[in-house]
């Protein structure tokens, strides 16, 4: 029986022995386990040149979008950039607080990349050398589009620089041509694309071409404005350093600043202070952004004299945005709304661009006066104006990918005209259209005058027909219907007088210059004054001291934009519409695109 027991005993010892070790194995086997998941490795660091970042996790998508100001937290993202110009490293240390992310905002502040390869700040003022500014999408996990220089136009580099974000600023990578190494990329929406966050233009549907700072200088063309010719001599002076330069471009001599320059003709040669130099010559200040002053009136950019015939041919060479400076005060009231001032700096441009393709093979694009357009040099510049031009610099008005003839006005009188009718040619973008001015002198006017004295006008130009009977015309009614003699606004195309010795026809822009009118939109009220009338037209004499009252409505040729509705409508826009300019230009020039050009 002990036998028994004591080997009952050895068994049960022997049993609970091999089980305590394997339990023991098994919770061995089990805290190692545990420690190789509980036990992280130590975060690995990057170090380039001494420099420390750790790596987060930057697969989390972002919620940042466009045209974003105000930031919220966000972890940081490490940035690692190559730069291609130097192959050298660049690693911006983060913030050791939370970084944050900006929301959606009305408009992105751009961010200036510094000591950028073709990218520098860009300046307020078109006349100062324009820059390319590169401007960031805001969007933080996303790549990010940048610019580089083509033929014409740039297009978005594929690679391009990610802004490092340190507290609640950008700060802008030391090159702009850098790489950013991400973990995910994004595909950026047309929302984020560079033509909505680049410029204001672009985002009223104006066309952008967007360029480097080198290619926009080199763009932007140079307008010849003949500024007059003369027998006599005249003064130039400047207040830099002048070169003169012969029909080779070959530089003759310097003029020192501030020095009075004598110029003159002698035997078919300009002669600079006496000394006949070559048939043309060229004075160019040594800094561009000096004016120099022919004959006491300041001007911008050169001076190209060219002997004509005996006289001398003054040129005044001028960029064109510089050139719209001298212009646009001139075809404007400056104290007009913005938007006027905007649409009238297009339109001058787009006028411009358009005659300088006519005049290609002429000694000159446009003269200074209203053959063209009046233009007074920086003697007649105005701030408002030069904002305007500032605000659309480079903006064109195209119809079929050229620049229009942007014919203007100064007053519609209720009602624009289709081209067909004032010149004879049908041109798709000059179409009549509702007219909103009010302006009591230019929109309606009256001229009193006699029988006889229409009949000395009619004589004057080879139209007489002695002794007026009847004028044959339409009455004016409406706009918007088109007559026979009258145009869809109401203007003449045509009118007959007949009198003792017969009849003439005259056309209406003949019409108007033989009266001295300011429009062909009027009518013939004899003997009956239209103040106190019904308004209805009357057109037969009496043959005794018959009174010709005419009323008409309107200043200018009736084409294109009116420049008193303009000022209308710039009046009605609302008041965050800082675009309203495009607005007045597609209401005027019918089916034409804007596109910035440079």
């Amino acid at each position: 029986m002990k036998t028994k027991r004591l080997q009952l005993m050895i068994m049960a010892t022997l049993f609970l022995g091999v089980n305590i070790g394997g339990a023991s194995v098994a919770h061995g086997a089990t805290l190692q386990n545990k420690s190789a998941v509980v036990t992280k490795k130590p975060t690995p660091t990057l170090t380039v040149f001494n420099t420390t970042v750790s790596k987060v996790n930057t697969t989390k998508k972002s919620s940042f979008r466009p045209l974003a100001t105000k930031p919220v937290a966000k972890p940081v993202a490490t940035t690692k950039t190559v730069s291609k110009s130097t192959a050298t490293s660049t690693v911006v240390k983060p913030s050791a607080k939370p970084v944050n992310v900006a929301k959606p905002a009305t408009a992105t502040k751009p961010v200036t990349i510094a000591k950028s390869v073709g990218a520098t700040k860009s300046t307020s003022t078109a006349r100062s050398s324009t820059n390319a500014t590169a401007t960031k999408s805001a969007t933080t996990g996303k790549a990010t589009t940048a610019t580089k220089p083509a033929a014409s136009a740039t297009k978005p580099a594929a690679s391009a620089t990610k802004p490092a974000v340190i507290g609640d600023k950008l700060v802008a990578q030391k090159r702009a041509t850098e790489k950013t190494a991400t973990k995910k990329v994004v595909k950026t929406t047309d929302a984020n694309s560079i033509q909505a966050n680049t410029a204001v233009i672009t985002r009223n549907k104006v066309g952008s071409v967007v360029t480097s700072a080198t290619e926009r200088k080199e763009n932007m063309p140079n307008v010849r404005v003949l500024l007059g010719s003369r027998s006599s001599d005249a003064t130039v002076t400047s207040t830099a350093n002048m070169v003169v330069l012969n029909s080779g471009n070959g530089q003759v001599s310097t003029i020192s600043a501030n020095r009075g320059t004598s110029i003159g003709v002698r035997a078919g040669k300009i002669a600079v202070n006496g000394k006949a130099i070559d048939s043309v010559v060229t004075l160019k200040p040594a800094n561009s952004d000096a004016p120099f002053l022919f004959e006491g009136k300041g001007y911008r950019g050169g001076l190209t004299l060219r002997a004509n015939n005996g006289t001398m041919m003054v040129i005044n060479s001028v960029p064109l945005e510089d050139y719209l400076y001298g212009v646009v005060p001139q075809e404007v009231v400056p104290s007009w709304p913005a938007a006027a001032l905007e649409a009238q700096a297009v339109a001058a441009r787009t006028y411009a661009l358009h005659t300088m393709e006519q005049n290609k093979g002429k000694f000159y694009d446009v003269s200074n006066s209203t053959d063209h357009q009046v233009y007074s040099g920086v003697s007649g510049e105005s701030q408002a104006t030069t904002n305007a031009v500032n605000k659309t610099k480079g903006v064109v008005m195209l119809y079929d990918q050229r620049p229009i003839n942007a014919l203007f006005h100064s007053d519609g009188g209720g009602y624009t005209e289709d081209s067909v009718n004032v010149w004879g040619s049908d041109v798709p973008y000059l179409k009549g259209v509702k007219d909103f001015s009010t302006g009591t002198s230019t929109s309606n006017w009256t001229v009193t005058t006699s029988r006889q004295a229409l009949e000395s006008k009619l004589n004057a130009a080879s139209k007489g027909v002695g002794k007026l009977k009847s004028i044959q015309l339409t009455p004016l009614g409406k706009p918007g219907q088109q007559t026979s003699d009258r145009g869809v606004s109401g203007r003449i195309k045509s009118a007959t007088f007949i009198g003792t010795s017969g009849k003439t026809t005259v056309d209406g822009d003949a019409l108007r210059s033989i009266l001295g009118l300011k429009s062909t939109l009027f009518d013939f009220y004899v003997n009956h004054n239209p103040a106190k009338g019904t308004g209805k037209a009357y057109h037969s004499f009496t043959g005794k001291n018959d009174t010709v009252y005419i009323k008409g409505h309107g200043w200018g040729h009736g084409l294109g934009m009116s420049q008193w509705g303009a000022a209308e409508m710039a009046k009605r826009a609302n008041p965050g519409d800082t675009n309203y300019y495009q607005t007045i230009l597609r209401h005027y020039y019918s089916g034409i695109t804007l596109k910035k050009m440079y």
